[in-house]
């Protein structure tokens, strides 16, 4: 779709930091997490016609009021290894910023998971690296090979390498007779890689990266993320496709490609697979809405998710779609049927 102009540019981070942090805290990497034991999860469906197969956190995060789950995705490799993103409220005028949560499902019957804290390397005023919070809300991810984009509202994107998450207390490289310390006491971090800044001609039309997916059956050549704006109103909240360039390196560009406006309010996830639309939407303290649609129309399937849901994200063979939702004391990640829900348009 010609003359949208609406895209972002990436903006990559000051590799001299990027990588005295890695020196510091060696590289553990997504494998490397995944071999340690990690803590349980209970398997759990919520009360929740859509939800087909679901697990609920552990006490500490069901309930906790300091951080709220937004986005997920699953490996690119088709293995059942989930992400999930939360952001954190601020805590005494300060916020933690954002974390992942990194999720094996190969033992279904036991899933397990560890939290890696998003932070950035900076220079302190005393000349050394530091790491300080990403703050984003992230509420949506998409991954894409080894890399992961969490949505940054106006910002656009951020992006991650899986293959850096950082072990804190591993032994490494001091750097001027310390080593840098994680923010809050966090043992793995993940370092911010790079920036996709949102572009456009015209302020008024800016796009608000609400939430993030990656597009499942398409025939683009290159990658292509799903966005969108969450927000009260039904009137002027878009949904748009975005192709994305091979990496993030210097000079690299990411062009939206074509921009709906489904006349959705309160949206906080989107997927598309083949030419099908899901979109779930929230209603405060009350269930969920799933709906689903094409160029076509739209079908709204009324209080079939659970209150609070969040994100959508499908897997790469487009045959399960992962959902979450945020509420204390009700937090479940949960599987859609597309096919079953998309039948019934």
């Amino acid at each position: 779709m010609d003359g949208i102009g609406l895209g972002l540019h990436a903006e990559p981070v000051d590799a001299e930091l990027f990588e005295a942090l890695a020196r510091a805290h060696p590289r553990l990497g997504l494998d490397g997490l995944l071999r340690r034991p990690g803590r349980r999860a209970r398997v759990s469906r919520p009360r929740a016609e859509a939800a087909a197969w679901g697990f609920r956190w552990p006490l500490l995060e069901s309930h906790t009021r300091r951080w709220w789950p937004q986005g997920v995705d699953t490996r690119p490799d088709g293995s059942d290894i989930l992400v999930v993103s939360w952001f954190a409220q601020d805590r005494r005028g300060r916020s933690t910023g954002s974390r992942l949560t990194v999720v094996d499902l190969r033992d279904a019957r036991r899933p397990r998971f560890h939290h890696v804290l998003l932070v950035e390397a900076v220079r302190g005023d005393d000349g050394r690296v530091q790491m300080d919070p990403v703050l984003v809300h992230a509420g949506g991810l998409a991954w894409v090979g080894d890399r992961l984009y969490a949505a940054a509202t106006f910002d656009g994107l951020v992006a991650f390498g899986l293959a850096d998450i950082l072990d804190t207390r591993a032994g490494g490289t001091r750097a001027g007779g310390r080593r840098p310390a994680a923010p809050f006491g966090a043992r793995f971090v993940l370092p911010l890689s790079a920036r996709l800044r949102a572009t456009t001609p015209d302020a008024a039309r800016s796009l608000r990266y609400s939430f993030v997916s990656v597009e499942r059956g398409g025939t683009a050549a290159r990658p292509q993320l799903v966005v969108g704006e969450f927000g009260d109103e039904a009137r002027g909240r878009r949904i748009a496709r975005v192709a994305l360039a091979a990496s993030s390196a210097p000079g690299d560009a990411a062009e939206v490609v074509e921009i709906a406006e489904p006349g959705i309010a309160r949206m906080q996830g989107a997927c598309l697979i083949e030419s099908t639309w899901f979109v779930s939407a929230s209603n405060g303290l009350r269930p969920g809405d799933l709906w689903v649609g094409n160029a076509a129309g739209w079908t709204r399937h009324p209080g079939v998710l659970p209150a609070g849901p969040e994100d959508l994200a499908a897997s790469v063979d487009g045959s399960t779609i992962w959902s979450l939702s945020e509420w204390p004391g009700a937090r479940w990640v949960f599987r859609i049927d597309p096919a079953g829900w998309a039948a019934r348009r």
